[in-house]
């Protein structure tokens, strides 16, 4: 498994489906796991690096939300860490449909699951605020609720190392994927530029694609994500063809699966517009 980033705070994994990414943060007295994923051998190395870091410090697991490419994982690591999630999390209506799409991925590629396929249930900390502040184990983290992309996002920033995690916001290699609400995304934006504008963020990091310690291209990734938004609704109200092109030219790669997306959003748009 690639290893996109590390310090001697923060490592970033990256898997070679879509580029997701998993965030490990090492402080003094824990270690901060976000998001381990998607093919068995990659959390089977992530788990050897938690292993080998860990010297009897205690692990936290945190899920930016429930979508099955960030909690397939889950099993391996709940009986050892203490779990963070939203309150929206634990109330999705529709956390079946996520284990079955864990099912249909490993079924597709011939892979049988090296632990039960589980939908996380219960948790240690349960974020249901709009925004809650935590110490853990010493170092103080600020959780954010974030929906949007799907209906129980949640952002964490962690103090001592500047480090902001997004999940599936502000990804430099795709444009904003709706499941949920395109005005609920819209706001997270806007808490998201309040981020950005008020805390000490040294390293934004998303859930697919690179990381970003460039505080220009935290910014650009945002205006980039409006704009985006602001076009599917202008398009959508004026009834007139999305700019494509320029679409492209923003985020040129993976055209064939993301025109999927695209399109999708164009669908929901349309539909929230209908009432």
């Amino acid at each position: 498994m690639k290893i996109q980033y590390q310090d001697h705070q923060l490592i970033v994994f990256e898997s070679e489906l879509m580029r997701t990414t998993c965030t490990l943060l090492i402080a003094e007295q824990h270690l901060f796991l976000t998001d381990p994923n998607w093919l068995p051998s990659e959390v089977a190395f992530i788990a050897q690096k938690v292993d080998e870091l860990r010297q009897g410090r205690p692990v936290y697991l945190f899920f930016t939300h429930s979508d099955y490419d960030h909690i397939i994982a889950y099993e391996r690591f709940c009986s050892t860490a203490k779990v963070i999630l939203s309150q929206a999390f634990l109330r999705n209506p529709n956390w079946r449909d996520q284990l079955r799409d864990i099912e249909k991925f490993y079924d597709q590629y011939y892979l049988i699951p090296p632990w039960p396929v589980v939908y996380p249930q219960v948790a240690d900390l349960v974020i249901g605020q709009p925004a809650e502040q935590h110490v853990l184990a010493g170092d103080t983290y600020h959780f954010y609720q974030a929906p949007g992309h799907n209906g129980d996002g949640l952002l964490a920033f962690h103090e001592a190392s500047g480090t902001l995690i997004v999940g599936d916001y502000l990804c430099n290699v795709e444009f904003p994927f709706i499941y949920y609400s395109v005005a609920v995304y819209e706001a997270t934006l806007d808490r998201l530029a309040t981020l950005l504008a008020e805390l000490p963020v040294r390293t934004l990091v998303a859930g697919h694609g690179d990381l970003t310690q460039d505080p220009a291209a935290m910014w650009q990734r945002l205006q980039d994500a409006r704009w985006y938004l602001g076009e599917l609704r202008a398009s959508t109200t004026e009834k007139r063809p999305f700019q494509e092109a320029l679409l492209w030219q923003k985020y040129p790669h993976f055209k064939t699966i993301q025109g999927q997306y695209h399109q999708a959003n164009l669908a929901l748009m349309q539909r929230e517009l209908n009432g």
